[in-house]
């Protein structure tokens, strides 16, 4: 038995967290739909409708606002751990790529770049391993060798 059709304020939630790079797998996840209907109404002309259009609008906009808000106490905490000399480096790690993603969902980049960003975690974590005098121990915990 088909479930119920989204309203307008969740036909707009489903465009704006698209628009936003989520996938639809993601958006029918946390929205409790099918992933077929999320692909049905992303697909369907149902946006064209002004009001859907504004609401939509109004919730990337906050969005945005969140994320904004979430890269700045992002970046602060990555200075704290830095300035500290107290990193660990799965944290920074971690805390580095949340804010890059955070960062290129408000440029509308969410998707791209990914394996610059792998790259440059990878060359990371082989610079600190061999800086480390332990290294072999770091390396070994990484593996579950410990």
């Amino acid at each position: 038995m088909p479930g119920r059709k989204p309203n307008k304020r969740e036909l707009a939630r489903m465009k704006a967290m698209s628009d936003l790079g989520q996938s639809p797998t993601a958006i029918a996840k946390r929205m409790g739909k099918s992933h077929n209907t999320v692909l049905k109404y992303l697909d369907s002309d149902v946006y064209n409708d002004p009001t859907i259009s504004k609401m939509v609008e109004r919730i990337r906009e906050k969005e945005i606002e969140d994320l904004y808000l979430l890269g700045a106490k992002g970046r602060k905490r990555l200075h704290e751990l830095v300035d500290k000399g107290d990193s660990k480096m799965i944290e920074t790690i971690a805390l580095v790529d949340r804010t890059f993603q955070q960062r290129r969902l408000l440029e509308g980049l969410s998707t791209q770049n990914i394996n610059s960003l792998t790259a440059i975690v990878e060359a990371a974590a082989r610079q600190r391993v061999s800086r480390d005098k332990g290294g072999a121990n770091i390396r070994d915990s990484y593996e579950g060798k410990e």
